[in-house]
């Protein structure tokens, strides 16, 4: 389950999302501690990311992150294509920064300065590249989309299997994913307090929690797992890491008390 979920999500608290929110929409006239607030949080959600387009790059990964900051973030580099994003899109999660960033890394990847130096036994890095002609301007839809899937498709499908749970099952999910997951005591203290039994053995059958040497198919046997597999038509395997992250998060989302 870690190899599928590289962004530093748990310590991405809920005040940061609609910080994130609002900052990136004043970006074009934020205050210097508004800016070093904002690097904070693009910084927190990114450190535990480590994409397989970092290895074909020449910059360190910390290089990278404050190119991708002043450039797509603050948007200060003036050769960057126009964006035709709504005015009202902004990365509001970690899932959502990591897929920005990542698309920032496939731009770098693409120009032609560092074509000329990239090997072609990156781990299928350029083949990859090869196949995304266009970056797109919300990666998060373009993710879905790849799947014939779009937002309001998965939330829909998110609330059905939310309402196959039992009880504790969803005391499981909102302790752990959904808008229970930063309270005091994490997801003992709420399922102590919903007095759920066996909380552990739940959360793993649950795909919620894993053991730190689970592999992509202990999550596909979850009930997560199994639900992502037969409902949304996504393959639980490493190539698919980006689009399953978007769907943790729009589960969680519609994960509530």
């Amino acid at each position: 389950m870690d190899a599928l979920m590289p962004c530093d999500s748990a310590a991405y608290a809920h005040h940061d999302t609609a910080t994130l929110a609002d900052l990136w929409h004043r970006r074009a006239a934020l205050s210097e501690m508004e800016i070093a607030q904002i690097y904070s949080i693009v910084m927190q959600a990114l450190r535990a990311y480590y994409p397989a387009e970092l290895r074909g790059l020449p910059e360190d990964k910390e290089e990278l992150i404050a190119q991708f900051f002043y450039s797509r973030v603050l948007r200060l580099d003036f050769d960057q294509r126009a964006s035709h994003a709504s005015a009202d899109s902004a990365p509001s999660t970690a899932y959502a920064l990591c897929a920005y960033f990542r698309r920032f890394l496939i731009d770098c990847l693409r120009s032609a300065s560092v074509q000329r130096n990239l090997s072609i036994e990156v781990n299928g890095v350029q083949a990859e590249v090869d196949a995304r002609p266009h970056a797109p301007d919300d990666p998060v839809a373009t993710a879905l989309a790849e799947h014939s899937l779009d937002e309001r498709r998965v939330r829909e499908l998110a609330r059905a299997f939310i309402a196959t749970l039992d009880p504790c099952d969803r005391v499981i999910l909102v302790g752990s994913l959904g808008a229970s997951h930063d309270r005091k005591g994490g997801l003992k203290s709420v399922a102590h307090e919903n007095e759920v039994p066996s909380y552990h053995y739940r959360a793993r059958k649950l795909g919620v929690t894993m053991k730190k040497d689970a592999t992509p198919g202990c999550f596909a046997v979850t009930k997560i797992g199994r639900w992502i597999e037969n409902t949304l038509g996504i393959a639980i395997a490493l190539e698919n890491r980006e689009v399953i992250l978007v769907v943790l998060n729009l589960l969680a989302l519609e994960a509530h008390e």
